[in-house]
């Protein structure tokens, strides 16, 4: 698998004293569930989800004109390295249960990993080893029917090559048979 570095892109960024209001119609307008929270410096310091949203404001009753993007955001921020092998983000994932992992160089964002990401290069990467596995079965398949075909050939050559011989030594006992008679009627047959 790659580096890290596979996902650098542009990356939604929200700065945790913005109100969880306008975090929403940010994530509308971008279109997009899910915003790196920034400090005033510009250090990614937090995630913010429409999960979070859900859960840390509705479901809690909070005031979306009141609260901020740091009060609510997902922290401590589980983040990779650009030059981190995607196993190693991946397993990050796995132990904190988390989607998503910002991507870093030299301390500044530059990048989003997402499970979804993964799982369509998953789906490539089976995609292209499919193709080849199909046509080893096939071959496979292929030449299992050539060597079935090749032991029936086999087979109904040895009983052909018996048949032909039973025939021919029946035809050859026949003939035999035949000259034999032939041979005492002119010898037995008076001169003419």
């Amino acid at each position: 698998m790659r580096e890290a570095t596979h996902y650098e892109k542009e990356v939604t960024t929200i700065r945790e004293d913005a109100l969880v209001c306008d975090v929403a119609d940010r994530m509308e307008t971008e279109g997009v569930g899910c915003l790196v929270v920034e400090d005033t410096a510009g250090h990614p310091v937090g995630l913010l989800t429409d999960r979070d949203l859900a859960l840390r404001v509705v479901a809690a009753g909070r005031d979306a004109g009141a609260t901020t993007a740091g009060a609510v955001m997902s922290q401590p921020l589980v983040s990779a390295e650009a030059s981190d092998p995607l196993e190693q983000v991946i397993a990050k994932m796995s132990a904190s249960g988390i989607r998503r992992v910002p991507v870093l160089k030299d301390g500044r964002l530059s990048g989003l990993v997402s499970l979804d990401d993964l799982v369509a290069e998953l789906a490539d990467e089976l995609g292209d080893l499919a193709a080849p596995a199909r046509a080893r079965a096939r071959e496979g398949h292929l030449r299992g029917r050539i060597e079935d075909l090749r032991g029936e050939f086999e087979t109904r050559l040895t009983r052909l090559r018996g048949q032909v011989e039973q025939t021919g030594t029946q035809m050859r006992d026949t003939l035999r048979r035949e000259l034999a008679a032939l041979r005492e009627r002119f010898r037995g047959s008076p001169p003419h």
